[in-house]
């Protein structure tokens, strides 16, 4: 099969992802996805399990189930029936139980809990090897570029736990979707074990990163509210124009907007030039 064509599909299955995530308090029928990802129901069941480690309904189960446990966390008024109704249960005691199967706790368990900021952490990165595909564009409401690296990797035989990813943004605002951006989609080499046909190689800019866990979507603070921050926490001054770097944590490859985790590296002055200011 062509990358391209690979590549399309991937998409499609993105694209049955982003609908089951703005329609999560609605019924959702395997038939429904499937027509949405243009494959017969057998056939996009197999590819969507094979590519997101889940079945397609396992993942609306889930993510009701997560996003339940988030609202009691978050303090919102609303009652045990509403949640169970919102996750697709018909009564509170069929959701408490499904909810404790899966949480290992039942919702009367789980307390309020405030949302911290990210700490922030300094990281010495030095010749860390990537295989990666250039990209120069608009990303759109998608992620076109790693669609394509993952169909790379997966068609040469990589294991899902071996395609640790990577963004080396370069240029442009990926907080903006109409943005012109240039940016490599990174695999890391060392996890890889052999050179992915159709991929370039190189290295991550080296030298120290302040480094902060992001969850909830792709957005990342402003470049200057970034530099105030790490400043006043750890007294470095932040790199303008070097590329920000993001390691994505997710052990899926289609997480939900709510659960997307990464890790954004903001470069810092080298050390040795802070020090002799």
């Amino acid at each position: 099969m062509k990358i391209e064509t690979y590549a399309r599909k991937l998409n499609r299955l993105r694209q049955v992802a982003n609908h089951v995530d703005a329609h999560l308090g609605q019924p959702l029928s395997l038939d429904d996805l499937a027509q949405i990802a243009h494959l017969s129901r057998f056939h996009f069941e197999r590819v969507f399990t094979d590519y997101s480690g889940e079945t397609p309904l396992a993942r609306v189960r889930r993510l009701r189930l997560e996003l339940a446990r988030r609202r009691i966390e978050r303090g919102l008024d609303c009652s045990m029936l509403e949640l169970a109704f919102d996750s697709g249960y018909g009564s509170a005691e069929a959701f408490s139980r499904a909810f404790s199967a899966h949480h290992g706790q039942p919702p009367s368990r789980i307390h309020r809990r405030a949302q911290a900021e990210p700490a922030v952490r300094i990281e010495h990165l030095h010749d860390v090897a990537i295989q990666y595909l250039p990209f120069r564009g608009r990303l759109g409401a998608g992620i076109p570029p790693f669609d394509e690296l993952r169909a790379h990797a997966m068609l040469a035989g990589i294991a899902r736990e071996q395609r640790k990813g990577w963004c080396v943004q370069l240029a442009g605002d990926m907080n903006d979707p109409a943005s012109e951006v240039e940016l490599q989609a990174a695999l890391q080499s060392d996890l890889l074990g052999r050179a992915v046909p159709g991929l370039a190689q190189g290295y991550l800019p080296s030298g120290p990163y302040a480094v902060l866990r992001l969850q909830g979507g792709f957005a990342t603070p402003p470049r200057a509210e970034l530099a105030r921050r790490v400043a006043a926490e750890t007294g470095h001054a932040v790199l303008a124009g070097a590329p920000l770097l993001r390691r994505f944590n997710n052990s899926t490859y289609l997480p939900a907007d709510f659960e997307r985790c990464f890790d954004l590296y903001v470069p810092l002055v080298p050390w040795r030039e802070a020090a002799s200011r």
